[in-house]
């Protein structure tokens, strides 16, 4: 996307009684005034937050993936209507505020903190609680890959040795 401005950064943010939060200014400057909000594809109990082009994007995305896959016409209308059915058009007030619904306020397990996240060209919306356990769970994670890794890199050196030496 030319012209495209990129979101990074977090910023923790409060959430009213009414499911109001004040959407910063920047990531607002980069979505532009229209804010399509969805629950993550991957199921993880976040919500994404996307420019007008970005949601359009995402369906052409969707659509795409799913013909690719051999999936049949009705198959891929399935798709794309779960998740517009699922994704709501947020205009912020005039206080850069907006109004998340309760049924996505319910899925993303928000209570009075909220973590909005840049990733690039759109943002993420964690409970505070999941994201510190999500990314809790990856650091686990990677230091159980990197440690595979060593291991797998010393039995190399250790036959390169051996053969070496034989």
């Amino acid at each position: 996307m030319d012209g495209q401005t990129y979101m990074s950064g977090r910023q923790t943010v409060l959430m009213d009684q009414r499911g109001r939060i004040s959407f910063p200014a920047a990531f607002r400057n980069a979505i532009g005034e229209a804010l399509y909000t969805s629950p993550d594809a991957g199921n993880r109990g976040f919500l994404v937050v996307r420019s007008e082009a970005g949601y359009k994007a995402e369906l052409g995305r969707i659509r795409q993936e799913f013909i690719d896959y051999g999936y049949d016409d009705e198959d891929v209308k399935d798709e794309l209507r779960d998740y517009g059915k699922d994704t709501v058009r947020i205009p912020p007030d005039k206080n850069g505020r907006i109004t998340i619904p309760d049924n996505l306020i319910r899925y993303a397990g928000f209570s009075d903190k909220v973590v909005v996240v840049g990733v690039g060209e759109y943002a993420e919306l964690w409970s505070e609680e999941r994201l510190v356990a999500y990314e809790a769970e990856r650091e686990e994670l990677k230091a159980k890959r990197r440690a595979k890794k060593d291991r797998e890199r010393k039995a190399r050196l250790a036959a390169l040795d051996a053969e070496s030496e034989g």
